[in-house]
């Protein structure tokens, strides 16, 4: 059935493609608008050998099918985030409350990276208006950790001033 999907059979249909974060290393499944496992949780590292397997496995669906979700964890998604913008994917950000509800829906109670792949993919089939990250969000999310450095070496020249003084 997967080869149905790459053949494009399915121009219409959307594959939802949920990627559970985590420092060292994340995973990522997906689904269809029908809720047919299109990609098998498997797992990938946090740099760029691994993004690129996530999209060596992303490359025979078109793009415009695919929406890629991921929990918004601290910083450990960023740079795939970025990467995946960068290669022009449809990239949504998700609130973890959202996810825990649909964790909750969910007959096993486990919480395993595996089933968190799934659990995020079928958060964004259910969410009717998603934001997907664009470039203009990347920039600002650039410019506010420039000025939070800007700050941050202001109060240090101010303290190193005031040391001089005394």
């Amino acid at each position: 059935m997967v080869s149905d999907f790459r053949k494009g059979r399915y121009n219409l249909m959307k594959i939802y493609v949920g990627i559970d974060i985590a420092k060292l290393n994340h995973f990522a499944a997906a689904i269809s608008s029908d809720g047919e496992i299109i990609i098998e949780p498997f797992k990938f590292t946090n740099d760029a050998d691994g993004f690129q397997l996530l999209v060596s496995k992303l490359e025979s669906f078109d793009k415009n099918s695919l929406i890629i979700g991921l929990e918004s964890t601290a910083h450990y998604g960023d740079n795939l985030v970025r990467y995946l913008v960068t290669e022009l994917y449809q990239v949504c950000v998700l609130n973890p409350i959202k996810t825990c509800q649909m964790r909750k829906n969910n007959v096993r109670k486990t919480k395993t990276d595996k089933v968190g792949t799934y659990v995020i993919a079928k958060t964004l089939m259910m969410q009717d208006n998603l934001r997907f990250v664009s470039f203009f969000d990347l920039d600002m999310t650039d410019l506010k950790a420039l000025g939070r450095f800007r700050q941050k070496t202001i109060k240090q020249r101010t303290r190193l001033k005031i040391q001089l003084t005394t």
